[in-house]
C-alpha cells in the first residue's frame, strides 16, 4: 500500500497535456502512475542496489527461481521503500511522497530442495488529485473542489522450488496474481451556500495465475549465466464477484550473467522483455499498454568488515520503459543505483540499504517527471 498527493496545479497540468496528445487519458497525478500503475520490478533491496543487475541470481527477487537453490537453512525478509516525485509540466512543478512495502518473502530448505514463498508488486497504482473550478447550480456559479484518489496495487504471490545438479541451478514456481484498486471521487461545494458534499466510490478487484521457470549455469569457474521465463495465465478484472473483463498475466523473458574472478568483486548484467501488451483489454481503451524491454549493469564489492563479516557495496544503473503510455506517448525511465549491505549479526542477520534516482521522460519533453527512492530490507537467517 502506498500513499501520494497532488495538488490541483499538476492534475490541470497533466489533463491539459493529455488532452494535447493524439489519444486522451486520464491524469493520475505522475508519469509513472498511467494505466494500471507503476511496474516497481520485484527486486529485493539487494539487487535494487546493482540496478537489478544481479536479479537473475537473487533469490529473494521474483525474477529466477532457479536462485532459490541458494537457500542453504531458512530465510525470512521484508522491505519498506518511500519515493519522493517530483512532476514538471512546462512552469508547473509539484512533489509528492508515497510509501511501499513492496516484498516480503520466507523461505526454508528440505533436504535437497529449497522453497520460497514470496508476496511482490507487479503494478502500484495509488495516487490523489485535486482541482478547483465551477458548477452552475440553481443558474449561478459556484466554486467546487473535485478530489480522485485510488488505493490499491496488484501483487505477485509466488511459492516456488529450486535445487543443484552438478553446475546448474533450477527452479520452477506458481504465480498467482490478486490485489484491487479502490477509486473515491468526491466534489465540495463553497460552504457559504450550505451543499453538502457528492462522493462516489468504487472497487475493482484482480484475479490471475502465471508460473515460472529457470535455470542458472556457471560454464566456467568465474561466469555464471542465468534465464528465467514467465509465462501468463488469464487475468479477470472482477466486481462483486462477477468477470466484467479478462486478459492475461504479463510474460517475462529474462537473462543475466555474472563475473566473480576478482576477489571481493561481482560485475553482472541482465536484460529482460515483458509483455505489459498482455493487459490490454482488461480495462478501457485508454490503458494502452506496450511490450518492454529492460536492462541494466551493476557492480558488489567488499569494503570494511563489521566483526568480521564483510560489508558489501553494490552500484548500478538501468534503462527501462514504462508499460503504459500517456495519450499515444510511452514514458522512458533511467535510473542510478546505489546499496550497502550491513551484517547485524554475521550471517544471521542482514540489513540492505538502496537509493534511486529516476529520471522518467516522454520523447516530446513536453513533461518530466524526478524521482528519488530510499529502499531498506531486513533479511533474518535463523
Amino acid at each position: 500500500m502506498s500513499v501520494v498527493t497532488t495538488s490541483w496545479r499538476l492534475a490541470m497540468a497533466l489533463s491539459v497535456l493529455a488532452a494535447a496528445l493524439p489519444v486522451t487519458a486520464s491524469a493520475q497525478g505522475a508519469l509513472s502512475a498511467q494505466g494500471f500503475g507503476y511496474p516497481t520490478g520485484g527486486l529485493s533491496t539487494r539487487a535494487i542496489g546493482t540496478a537489478g543487475a544481479t536479479s537473475e541470481f537473487d533469490l529473494l527477487s521474483s525474477r529466477n527461481p532457479a536462485a532459490i537453490s541458494d537457500i542453504t537453512n531458512a530465510i525470512v525478509s521484508v522491505q519498506g521503500e518511500p519515493e519522493r516525485r517530483t512532476v514538471r509540466i512546462g512552469d508547473v512543478t509539484e512533489t509528492s511522497q508515497l510509501q511501499r512495502v513492496p516484498l516480503v518473502a520466507a523461505g526454508l530448505r528440505i533436504r535437497k530442495v529449497a522453497l520460497l514463498a514470496s508476496g511482490s508488486t507487479l503494478l502500484d497504482r495509488t495516487f490523489a488529485t485535486r482541482s478547483v473550478g465551477t458548477a452552475t447550480v440553481d443558474g449561478r456559479p459556484v466554486s467546487t473542489t473535485d478530489d480522485l484518489e485510488s488505493r490499491g496495487a496488484l501483487t505477485e504471490m509466488r511459492l516456488g522450488a529450486g535445487w543443484s545438479w552438478k553446475s546448474l541451478r533450477m527452479g520452477v514456481a506458481a504465480i498467482a496474481v490478486t490485489g484491487d484498486y479502490n477509486v473515491v471521487r468526491a466534489r465540495s461545494f463553497d460552504d457559504s451556500l450550505g451543499l453538502g458534499a457528492v462522493r462516489d466510490s468504487g472497487s475493482i478487484g484482480f484475479e490471475g495465475v502465471g508460473a515460472s521457470m529457470g535455470v542458472n549455469w556457471r560454464p566456467v569457474r568465474d561466469l555464471l549465466v542465468g534465464a528465467s521465463w514467465r509465462i501468463g495465465g488469464g487475468l479477470d478484472a472482477v466486481r462483486q464477484d462477477r468477470t466484467v473483463r479478462s486478459a492475461s498475466v504479463p510474460g517475462r523473458l529474462g537473462m543475466g550473467a555474472l563475473y566473480d574472478g576478482i576477489e571481493g568483486i561481482i560485475l553482472a548484467a541482465s536484460v529482460e522483455q515483458v509483455q505489459w501488451s498482455n493487459m490490454n483489454g482488461l480495462g478501457s481503451d485508454d490503458a494502452t499498454a506496450r511490450d518492454a524491454t529492460n536492462w541494466s549493469l551493476g557492480a558488489e564489492f567488499a569494503s570494511g568488515a563489521i566483526r568480521r563479516f564483510p560489508i558489501f557495496w553494490r552500484v548500478g544503473y538501468a534503462q527501462r520503459e514504462l508499460p503504459f503510455l500517456l495519450g499515444s506517448e510511452p514514458v522512458a525511465e533511467r535510473t542510478v543505483n546505489a546499496g550497502v549491505g550491513i551484517p547485524l549479526a554475521g550471517e544471521a542477520a542482514v540489513v540492505d540499504f538502496a537509493i534511486q534516482r529516476s529520471q522518467r521522460r516522454l520523447p516530446s519533453d513536453l513533461a518530466q517527471e524526478d524521482a528519488w527512492s530510499l529502499t531498506a530490507g531486513l533479511t533474518i537467517r535463523p
